[in-house]
């Protein structure tokens, strides 16, 4: 099953992205695997795991996010973000999160359903070297739906970790959040399936991030 996942996404992305983007995309893997001392390259299914809430197909299987794409898009977000949380709901192995603090990011909370995911990133977070000393990265365990949003959390992330209606329930969380702590944010979708979940709720457009003709990440705040 995974043997032909990544034979799909690798013919998929060649052809909107072209075969020499990705190429890149591919060397990035293992360049940054090896220079941040983490794994998290494999893909994982969740109908094994231990979840915090009861599986559907809302759910979705983990996979790190090109790392060639991450840090492209936390490197061009305005600086005054980056003293605020970081949120990633579906962190997984918690490849985001250290790219974001590579990035300048100091406070980031991974949150993720599934148990062993959680503590395959702890155990990363162990051998990551931090850009900055006192960073603090924790992760959760935890339903989405339920977590409970810090008043200074400003940037969201989502690697389409779940389908429309937990993607609208979390949506609508963050709303109620601004809503009760006012302040600017902004939420980072990639692969952005369901982006008119966010268009429903008065999310504004940003910014759109493509890689040939394949729409990587959408931008809202």
């Amino acid at each position: 099953m995974k043997l032909f996942q990544y034979t799909y996404y690798f013919f998929r992305s060649v052809f909107y992205r072209g075969f020499v983007n990705t190429i890149k995309l591919l060397t990035y893997e293992k360049k940054y695997e090896k220079l941040l001392k983490i794994n998290t390259l494999t893909i994982e299914n969740l109908e094994h795991l231990t979840l915090a809430s009861d599986n559907s197909k809302e759910n979705h299987h983990y996979q790190g996010a090109s790392y060639f794409i991450l840090f492209k898009i936390f490197r061009s977000l305005p600086s005054d973000f980056k003293n605020t949380t970081f949120i990633d709901y579906g962190c997984g192995k918690g490849r985001a999160l250290f790219v974001a603090e590579q990035c300048g990011f100091k406070r980031l909370i991974g949150v993720d359903i599934a148990k062993e995911l959680i503590l395959d990133a702890e155990k990363n977070l162990i051998n990551y070297q931090k850009q900055n000393a006192t960073s603090e990265i924790k992760f959760v365990f935890e339903d989405a739906t339920k977590y409970n949003i810090p008043k200074d959390a400003c940037v969201f992330y989502f690697f389409n970790p779940f389908g429309p209606k937990i993607l609208k329930s979390v949506l609508s969380n963050i709303k109620k959040s601004v809503d009760q702590s006012p302040r600017k944010i902004l939420c980072i979708y990639l692969n952005p399936l369901y982006k008119e979940e966010f268009e429903k709720l008065g999310f504004q457009l940003v910014e759109e991030v493509k890689t040939g003709r394949y729409l990587e990440a959408v931008i809202y705040e």
